[in-house]
């Protein structure tokens, strides 16, 4: 919510990285012939502009612990597509709601300005276990390893392979070795079975200053949004029943609306759980959060001190429902790097609009993890190590401070949507420990 999502390509900076201790192999590698240690087999490559060059290499130093490995290499030519697959042993083993790693060495000769992917498909792109991925631009011609940790959401098919996406314009030539797949026993939010540790109600006459304050302005908020924010009740006001209730109005002016906060008041510790439910307004441009921020931004600055957008919804699809993580390069605090909505789990679709009834958004956090709940059923999971083996910062080890608002999004027609608008949020739960389910 701090600045517009960019593209799921729009990659940052890809920092040499040593092995990721993310999580702990827990059943035999799945990849048949890893760092080609004695021949070709499993290894193959296609490309819609012509054919890759695939090519057995030795004698690989200053990087993996192989000696081995597979050269991958096309001319200049460009079309839509061009991968590399490497043969899994049991292809159609994954198990639903397990967790895995993928990962390979990389080493782009020419250097930086390539992007690569890792991740698990046929050649079709089909009969995927996940959909998650991971996308790498190296910063230099060294190695550099790519993973990422995930959790099946299909069994995967005969065909199904370690699926390295390749540049589909111009030439290439990149080495890769030490390609893996491994069930993985991953760092996971705890389970706590008492009541939660607080509750942020909105009884009484009035939103408790205590707790909440106001960000106020408008100037565009780093997005170009169109509204200004302010701390009348015609914007923020509680509505009796026990729901804070944030409206957007339409005025001669242009649009108003309200950004509550609790920075300097409240913060949520990590290693917490916190939910709330949540009737959100649709239509084009209304664009609504619950997202929560480090707490030591006024000292580290955005995107270094970490954000969570436990709830986003974007109004002209009214039954989305988006979750991202945004964070620093590595070495470039105020550079973002995120994992936004079209990650995998980042964008869940309700079925109905999310005017029709409330729905209940959460998301945990710690420093090895975090994991985003919708109607308490896991989406979007991730995991320290593999943000910081990709050269991102890990923020979220530390306390987080809750934010919700609507905002009117710039460079979007809403002529036809009708204002006022309003968000109702019910009390917001905090679980110190984990997960209440």
């Amino acid at each position: 919510m701090m600045r517009i999502l960019a593209a799921l390509a729009a990659l940052g900076p890809f920092a040499a990285a040593g092995p990721a201790a993310v999580a702990t192999p827990v059943a035999a590698e799945l990849v048949r012939n890893a760092t080609a240690a004695q021949d070709l087999t499993g290894w193959s490559a296609a490309a819609a502009a012509g054919p890759v060059a695939v090519q057995r290499v030795t004698g690989l130093t200053g990087g993996p612990a192989a000696a081995t490995g597979v050269r991958l290499s096309r001319g200049g030519a460009s079309g839509a597509w061009a991968y590399a697959l490497v043969a899994l042993r049991t292809p159609a083993a994954f198990t639903v709601g397990q967790t895995y790693r993928m990962s390979v060495w990389l080493r782009d000769t020419a250097g930086p300005g390539r992007t690569f992917g890792l991740l698990l498909a046929s050649g079709e792109y089909r009969h995927r276990p996940t959909e998650t991925a991971e996308y790498a631009a190296p910063a230099d011609s060294r190695w550099h390893l790519v993973t990422r940790t995930f959790v099946a959401t299909a069994a995967g098919a005969a065909d199904t392979a370690l699926y390295l996406s390749l540049p589909t314009a111009g030439p290439f030539d990149v080495q890769v070795t030490g390609a893996s797949v491994q069930s993985v026993s991953a760092p996971a939010p705890a389970r706590v079975r008492t009541g939660p540790s607080r509750v942020l109600g909105f009884s009484g006459p009035a939103i408790d200053p205590k707790v909440w304050g106001y960000d106020l302005g408008g100037g565009g908020w780093g997005n170009g949004e169109r509204q200004t924010y302010t701390s009348s009740p015609a914007n923020a006001r509680l509505d009796g029943a026990g729901h804070l209730a944030i409206t957007a109005v339409r005025t001669a002016q242009g649009f108003t609306s309200a950004r509550l906060t609790t920075h300097g008041k409240v913060t949520v510790a990590a290693g917490s759980y916190v939910e709330a439910a949540i009737t959100a307004p649709v239509g084009a441009s209304v664009w609504p959060a619950f997202w929560l921020l480090g707490a030591d931004i006024d000292t580290v600055g955005w995107p270094a001190c970490g954000e969570l957008d436990a709830f986003e919804g974007t109004g002209s699809r009214p039954t989305l429902v988006q979750s991202a993580v945004h964070m620093a390069v590595a070495g470039s605090p105020r550079t973002d790097r995120q994992y936004g909505w079209g990650e995998a789990g980042g964008t869940t679709d309700v079925g109905l609009p999310l005017d029709a009834r409330s729905h209940v958004f959460g998301v945990y956090f710690d420093a090895q993890t975090v994991r985003f709940y919708v109607d308490r059923r896991p989406t979007m999971s991730l995991w320290a190590a593999d943000a910081l083996a990709s050269g991102r910062t890990w923020p979220f080890g530390g306390p987080q401070f809750l934010l919700l608002n609507v905002a009117v999004a710039g460079g979007v027609d809403n002529s036809a949507t009708r204002f006022p608008r309003t968000m109702t949020v019910g009390p917001i739960s905090i679980w110190a420990g984990g997960v209440p389910f």
